[in-house]
């Protein structure tokens, strides 16, 4: 309500303005708790307060939950064949060849985020200019189904060098982190196709449906290294049927059945945040207002955070396999069932918690809720894998297995050369002594085993199971706050940038293990995640004044609030 002078010079109350819906998305007014966006109070229903319906009919809006339930399902079977190898690439490599060391499987596992890394941002910018995302989603679906079909074939490549089974796999591995990207389509159509108010739980069920992916595929890792004892030559050396191939087939089946719930038959796309954008325009009166720019500090901040919790659960993925072997002398398939099992107990809490944190979005601060029950439980497991004290890790020990060969025809020169390559320290006529068999435990080379303590089993699993319940809701939080700080407008681009992100942590991850895992050892590995975790939190703390949604003009910052004569100063 404002008000000007009359004729007479007495004050006149001005009523044009009564009719105007007050919106509480306000930057100052988070001085004081009341953003909706922000606190979980949502305000009035825009249909309630000017009479105007911004949602469809009841046939339109069970096909946009149906498409929901699509870009669901689409982040489920992506994140099942970024998973469903993690227990068994290490095994897998060095059956394939044996002579590879452990720092080969960081390049491995580093393959499939690397691809998304690059594709992300690229799907971004295609699911913006083409204002769909169907050609684009079914595009990548294909590189996934190709990319498992060629992990089920890398027996084949053997036969090339010994080396090619290598290099085929990280190929492999590429094309399907090419196909992950689509993460970043999925995040960009909830973003578009849920309203304000549904946005926060809408994103916490995509990441719990991710988080679910990250319980099957280790758990079909699992049950395929307990069920396919015994290998099956299925077509000579270059198709084995075996528990690591099946897992790529296993994995190419799901990637067709995806493939056919994105026909448009099933699935129809809907863009109601543009609805919402323009149904705002109307409560301001028909004003066209440009929206302000994002406040890119606060935006690199989340991001910065953003990274540093998905480092954590990757590394962990990585590093659990090898991890466990040098630290409790394990045997392949009992590192396999237990990490698998594991994985698949964590996928469980975290698609629990992720949609849990939706709940405590709402009532609570969403900031509050990403530091105290998201970073503080980060920091705190970060630090309880640190070893302090505990029993001498088992070393492994490695014997020579003596081979008798037949005398032969060969020149000195010949079997001299014969032996050399081979390492040998006898003559080829006489017999020979190949390093073949070594007990688990951890490696000679990594000296640092012998003179830091075992990690006792129940610190393992308490450190392991308090990050995983700091994760989901650190994520899932930092994922709203990111989308609302964009504004109304579309997100394809700063969605591809966040995955991008988050491939990069995927990347670092198996780096990290074969640079200071390996070389130095788990209290250096730990240690340096355990700050970059600090840092983090700090990074929020001194940021958090900014990470609100942005300010959208409001019908009052239009049209001013001293009556008409304000009017067109926005």
């Amino acid at each position: 309500m404002g008000g000007t002078f009359g004729k007479s010079g007495s004050w006149v109350v001005d009523h044009t303005m009564d009719n105007i819906p007050l919106h509480p998305i306000d930057r100052d007014s988070v001085r004081h708790g009341s953003i909706a966006t922000i606190t979980g109070n949502e305000p009035p229903p825009y249909e309630e307060a000017i009479g105007v319906s911004l949602y469809e009919t009841p046939k339109e809006k069970r096909a946009r939950r149906r498409s929901h339930w699509v870009a669901y399902t689409t982040m489920f079977v992506i994140s099942i064949g970024f998973s469903i190898v993690l227990s068994g690439v290490w095994p897998y490599l060095q059956k394939l060849n044996p002579d590879l060391e452990k720092e080969s499987l960081g390049l491995i596992v580093a393959a499939n985020p690397l691809g998304q890394l690059i594709a992300s941002p690229l799907l971004g910018l295609w699911g913006n200019k083409a204002g769909t995302i169907r050609f684009a989603c079914l595009s990548t679906v294909f590189f996934f189904i190709l990319g498992n079909i060629m992990y089920g074939f890398l027996y084949a490549f053997n036969s090339i060098g010994p080396m090619a089974s290598y290099w085929a796999m990280f190929v492999s591995r590429f094309i399907v982190g090419v196909s992950s990207a689509n993460v970043t389509l999925c995040r960009s159509y909830l973003a578009a196709s849920t309203t304000l108010k549904e946005r926060t739980s809408g994103i916490a069920i995509i990441a719990a449906a991710q988080a679910l992916g990250f319980v099957v595929g280790p758990g079909i890792q699992t049950v395929l290294t307990l069920t396919v004892t015994e290998e099956v030559h299925v077509a000579g050396d270059w198709f084995i049927w075996d528990k690591f191939t099946s897992a790529g087939w296993v994995a190419g089946i799901l990637g067709f059945i995806n493939l056919v719930i994105l026909m448009p038959c099933i699935f129809t796309e809907y863009n109601i945040a543009e609805k919402e954008r323009a149904l705002m325009n109307k409560m301001k009166q028909e004003v066209d207002v440009k929206l302000p720019k994002p406040d890119y500090v606060a935006l690199v901040g989340i991001l910065f955070s953003f990274f540093a919790d998905i480092f954590i659960y990757v590394l962990l993925e990585t590093l659990a396999v090898p991890f466990v072997s040098d630290q409790y002398a394990w045997t392949e398939d009992k590192s396999m069932v237990i990490v698998g099992v594991g994985l698949m107990g964590a996928g469980l809490l975290s698609s629990g918690l992720f949609p849990f944190s939706g709940v405590l979005a709402r009532k609570y601060d969403e900031r509050k809720v990403m530091l105290i029950p998201g970073y503080i439980p980060l920091i705190i497991g970060s630090l309880l894998f640190i070893p302090y004290a505990g029993n001498d890790i088992i070393m492994q020990e490695c014997w020579n297995v003596t081979t008798t060969m037949e005398p032969t025809t060969l020149p000195t020169t010949a079997s001299t050369l014969l032996t050399e390559g081979l390492g040998l320290v006898v003559p080829a006529s006489e017999g020979a002594d190949i390093p073949e068999n070594c007990s688990p435990g951890c490696p000679e080379k990594q000296e640092w085993c012998t003179w830091t303590p075992q990690l006792p089993q129940a610190q393992l699993v308490i450190a392991f199971i308090i990050v995983m319940c700091g994760y989901p809701i650190a994520q899932s939080i930092c994922m709203s706050i990111y989308s609302k700080m964009l504004g109304p407008k579309p997100q394809g681009l700063w969605m591809g940038i966040l995955t991008g992100v988050g491939s990069f942590g995927r990347i670092m991850g198996p780096i990290f293990v074969s640079l200071v895992y390996t070389d130095l050892g788990s209290r250096w590995c730990f240690g340096i995640i355990s700050g970059m975790m600090v840092l983090a939190m700090i990074t929020i703390l001194l940021l958090y004044r900014r990470l609100v949604p942005m300010k959208v003009p409001t019908a009052e910052e239009m049209h001013g609030h001293d009556g008409p004569a304000a009017k067109g100063k926005y």
